[in-house]
């Protein structure tokens, strides 16, 4: 997509317009300020610049233009998000603008091209021994006992893996390369170098990415031996990061986008047999270990969050577990689906039917906090005095963590009624534990205002805490962008380059950039992030406006900052150098050149130490 049309369209719509809708904005001084749509925060820390367009969060250090915004907020790749901007700003878009990036964005490695043609090829084997052979009458049976019908099987190109290495011998018929097999994680190798079938006699869930490709597996065992496992996931491989996929999220990322609401299983099943129903937003981590990355990815598309885990003892651990992972990572609301009876949610729709799972959807969701009550009962006999008290203890923090103070006395006025205490001294423990986080949060929130008191009335911004190396890079790399002196300064140096790999990338963003535009200076970082495109590059760029003015004014210092970091890269430069040996040799087994490379590591590393002491 040419860089006129990406700028023509970025010019033609505010970018407070654009956030405005995901955040509540209120002007103070030349910066409009909000809470943070990434994060829960007290005090507004998320500032929008409308006069250089763009935003910048005091608290996560997120920033960049109107697309970095729309990019990390609603999961899109670059071109998606100038689309959406196009859209907003009644621009029409050339589709080959847009067929084009996406041929760009499909552009990977040789070696995992291959290996997601292998999962394509094992995916559609696997179906078809589920559907079409004997082999798989007895798994295909007990789907259906699970309530699945074949559409529903064939949406999710479930399958099975029989006895043997059915699928060694089938990619060895075709010819498939021996190493191409054995990177693919689809196999285990024996100590004599053979490869064997990793899934054997299993049901076979798909794992896909974003786009629909298979990228993983997960297995049910079919067999009643109890020293097999019950359930095998694909390992970790080029194309699979456990802690960042999420089962269905193929299928359900428009229903997720159009609701701006995900339900969250525990099981594969839950999400199939809710799908059935007709809940089409559902997804499910591997098991129940959600994670961060997995939360800020569902985050950036929905506004809501439902957790339907198992109730059993594990779930309801987990739902909590989640709970909090939620809280601490994402704007999106939280609540709980408590599912009656104990049952799971597939378990639920097969005994109870999908009308009776609709109305658990819509009637028995849980705030945080009713499910925090709920759930901490479990702990105690509240038959006995002491156990009241000790839970009382336990809960109260959690009612101060409610905003809402008419909803803070309804809990307390609940507990009160429920265990015949005196609501007078409930109010009296809140009001201390109010008064102390009052206190904790206080220090934190007149810092965060002195620093947006000095943004709005002289537009100075504060310099995140780096160390002296990294301030230096930032600094001169902010200064060589504002001016051609400078930039001429530090390029005439023969053996200059910077140590991160952020700024020598932005450095060499930046040269193309101007000789591609004929600039000699780059004032307007909106347009030049139109340029980066990454958003972790653009956020970077950002953080450049924040740099004191006052630092980039007499040019005296420029080679004192050269000096800086050319005397730091030297022994920087030989640990990764270092680093890049020893791995190699371990990759080799090279015992010899191992423990001699780990060695000299190991006096660099304390030469290094010895140098940042020094410096302190």
């Amino acid at each position: 997509m040419p860089d006129e049309v990406v700028e023509n369209i970025r010019q033609n719509v505010n970018i407070v317009d654009v956030i405005s809708p995901y955040v509540t904005l209120k002007k103070q001084g030349r910066n409009f300020f909000g809470k943070c749509p990434w994060h829960e925060e007290r005090t507004p820390s998320f500032s929008v610049n409308e006069e250089k367009q763009i935003f910048h969060c005091f608290s996560c250090g997120r920033g960049g233009n109107v697309y970095t915004f729309l990019m990390e907020k609603e999961d899109l790749t670059f071109v998606q998000a100038v689309a959406q901007v196009a859209e907003q700003s009644g621009i029409e878009l050339d589709a080959s603008y847009t067929a084009d990036n996406q041929a760009k964005q499909s552009q990977i490695s040789a070696q995992d091209r291959a290996i997601l043609t292998l999962y394509d090829d094992a995916m559609h084997f696997y179906h078809y021994l589920l559907l079409n052979t004997a082999v798989g009458d007895a798994a295909l049976a007990y789907l259906h006992r699970r309530g699945l019908d074949d559409s529903t099987i064939d949406t999710y190109m479930l399958g099975y893996a029989p006895a043997g290495d059915a699928l060694f011998q089938y990619f060895k018929e075709k010819n498939i390369d021996y190493q191409l097999l054995r990177d693919s994680e689809l196999f285990i190798e024996w100590d004599d170098g053979s490869l064997h079938d990793r899934f054997v006699d299993r049901v076979l869930f798909t794992i896909r990415n974003q786009s629909g490709a298979p990228i993983a597996f997960s297995g049910r065992r079919m067999s009643q031996d109890d020293s097999v496992a019950k359930y095998m996931n694909s390992p970790e491989s080029s194309i699979f990061d456990k802690s960042n996929e999420l089962f269905n999220l193929d299928l359900a990322k428009g229903s997720i986008r159009k609701t701006k609401s995900v339900i969250l299983f525990e099981g594969f099943m839950d999400v199939i047999a809710a799908f059935q129903t007709g809940v089409t937003n559902g997804v499910a981590s591997m098991g129940t270990s959600l994670t961060q990355k997995q939360v800020q990815r569902l985050g950036r598309m929905a506004q809501g969050i439902t957790i339907a885990y198992d109730a059993d003892t594990a779930g309801q651990a987990a739902s909590l577990r989640a709970l909090n992972l939620i809280e601490q990572n994402s704007a999106a609301k939280p609540q709980i689906l408590h599912i009656p009876d104990g049952l799971d949610p597939d378990e639920y729709v097969r005994q109870k039917g999908v009308e009776a799972f609709q109305q658990v959807l819509k009637h028995n969701l849980e705030d945080p906090v009713a499910f925090s009550l709920r759930y901490f009962r479990q702990d105690y006999n509240l038959q006995n005095q002491n156990d009241i008290f000790n839970y009382l203890e336990q809960v109260l923090p959690v009612v101060a963590g409610v905003k809402e103070p008419l909803v803070r006395q309804t809990y307390l006025k609940r507990l009160a009624d429920e265990f015949d205490v005196s609501l007078d001294g409930l109010e009296e423990q809140l009001r201390h534990l109010l008064l102390q986080k009052t206190a904790q949060g206080r220090a934190n929130d007149n810092k965060m205002r002195a620093n947006q008191v000095n943004l709005a009335e002289s537009g100075a911004q504060r310099t995140p805490q780096l160390s002296g190396i990294e301030q230096a890079e930032r600094i001169l790399l902010a200064w060589m962008l504002k001016d051609q002196d400078v930039w001429l300064m530090v390029t005439r140096e023969p053996d200059f380059q910077f140590i991160d790999v952020i700024y020598e990338t932005i450095f060499l963003l930046a040269e193309n950039y101007k000789e591609t535009n004929q600039l000699t200076t780059i004032d307007n970082l909106a347009n030049f992030m139109n340029f980066v495109k990454e958003p972790e590059l653009s956020r970077m760029v950002a953080e450049f406006d924040n740099v004191n003015p006052a630092l980039m004014q007499d040019k005296s210092q420029v080679p004192e900052y050269i000096q800086v970091i050319v005397k730091t890269a030297p022994l920087q430069q030989q640990i990764a150098q270092k680093k890049r040996a020893l791995s190699e040799a371990k990759q080799m087994h090279n015992d010899s050149s191992i423990n001699q490379l780990s060695m000299e590591l190991l006096t660099l590393l304390r030469k290094q130490q010895a140098k940042d002491l020094a410096n302190q």
